[in-house]
């Protein structure tokens, strides 16, 4: 998992490898601790194997980091559809 500031931050493609390999616990981890403390994720960008997702603060109108990382099957099923933290879950 990658994590930038929103000043400086880059997704992959943009001069920036991906990580070899994820903190424990993962994307889904920092999701829901973000969740539970009352911030915003949104997805930003996602390919077959890759994802890049926007935290925002608690009013959901400013981001605050840019997290990116493998999508692996955990995270698939964390976020079954949604797009953002707002979206329901199903």
């Amino acid at each position: 998992m990658a994590v930038h500031s929103e000043a400086h931050g880059r997704g992959h493609g943009e001069g920036h490898s991906r990580p070899e390999s994820d903190p424990p616990g993962g994307l889904v981890d920092v999701l829901t601790r973000w969740e539970r403390f009352g911030g915003h994720w949104r997805v930003l960008r996602v390919d077959e194997d890759w994802i890049e997702l926007g935290l925002y603060s608690c009013d959901g109108g400013e981001q605050m980091h840019l997290i990116s990382g493998a999508r692996t099957s955990v995270l698939r099923s964390f976020l079954s559809g949604r797009e953002s933290s707002n979206d329901s879950t199903v």
